[in-house]
C-alpha cells in the first residue's frame, strides 16, 4: 500500500485535493474582504472565514505534498512546481493575518471607530487576499496547462485521442 499522498481510491491524490484548495482559498478571500469592508459581518462571518482560511491553507500543504508524489511519477512541470511550492506559504500567511484581524476586530463594537492599526491589518488582509487569489489562479492554471495543454493543442472538439 502506497502513501495516501500518492494515491487515493486508485487516483492520484493531487488531482483530488487540489479541488479543495481552489475552492476554499478563494472563498476565504471573499469572506475576509467581506468582514473587513462590512464591519457588521465580523460576528456572523468572522469565525467561518477564519476556519475556511485554515482549511484552505491545510489543503494547499496537502496539495503540495501530493504534487511532489505525483511529480515523482510523471515529471516536474515547471513553472507549476514553483507556484505550487509558494502557494501553501501564501495561504498560511493569509490565514494568520485573517486570524489576527478577526481576533482584534471582533471585540470592537459596531458603533465605535476602529483604531488605525486594526484598519491597517484590514488593508493587509485585503491586499494579501488579492495576492493569494492571484497565486491560487496562476498555480491552478499552470497545473491544468501542464496536464491538459498538449492534449487540447493536438485535438479538435469531437476528436477522441488515440489510446
Amino acid at each position: 500500500m502506497g502513501s495516501p499522498l500518492d494515491t487515493l481510491f486508485g487516483l492520484p491524490t493531487h488531482v483530488l485535493i487540489v479541488h479543495a484548495t481552489v475552492v476554499f482559498l478563494p472563498l476565504a478571500v471573499l469572506g475576509a474582504i467581506a468582514i473587513v469592508v462590512r464591519r457588521s459581518l465580523i460576528h456572523r462571518l468572522g469565525a467561518l472565514t477564519v476556519t475556511v482560511a485554515a482549511v484552505g491553507a491545510a489543503a494547499a500543504w496537502v496539495s503540495r505534498g501530493s504534487g511532489e508524489q505525483l511529480a515523482s511519477r510523471v515529471g516536474f512541470p515547471q513553472p507549476h512546481v514553483d507556484y505550487g511550492d509558494a502557494l501553501p506559504m501564501h495561504a498560511t500567511a493569509f490565514f494568520v493575518v485573517v486570524l489576527v484581524y478577526w481576533l482584534f476586530a471582533r471585540g470592537i463594537p459596531g458603533n465605535r471607530s476602529r483604531p488605525w492599526w486594526v484598519m491597517l491589518i484590514g488593508m493587509i488582509v485585503i491586499v494579501g487576499g488579492l495576492g493569494l487569489l492571484w497565486s491560487t489562479i496562476i498555480t491552478g492554471h499552470s497545473g491544468a496547462e501542464a496536464a491538459w495543454g498538449a492534449i487540447i493543442e493536438n485535438t479538435r472538439p469531437g476528436q477522441v485521442p488515440a489510446q
